[in-house]
């Protein structure tokens, strides 16, 4: 099947592989630093309520904005 593809059509794959990772990688961050600071909240009963989901949000997105600059930073296409 990879010899019927041409070069062009290869090249928008790769393309559209590296757009779609970003859209992942921001949005794995920012649910996985939610969850954290939610755990954070529940361990610690209550005490932090808002607090910890809004620390954990917050460096969620950083990092996934970070994921994003590493990668755009990585490719030459982009």
């Amino acid at each position: 099947m990879g010899r019927y593809i041409s070069e062009q059509t290869r090249e928008y794959l790769r393309l559209l592989a590296k757009v779609s990772s970003l859209g992942i990688s921001i949005v794995l961050a920012t649910v996985m630093g939610f969850g954290l600071g939610y755990w954070v909240d529940t361990l610690w009963e209550g005490w932090t309520k808002p607090y910890g989901m809004i620390v954990g949000l917050l460096i969620g997105i950083a990092a996934g904005y970070n994921n994003i600059y590493v990668i755009m930073k990585r490719s030459k296409d982009l």
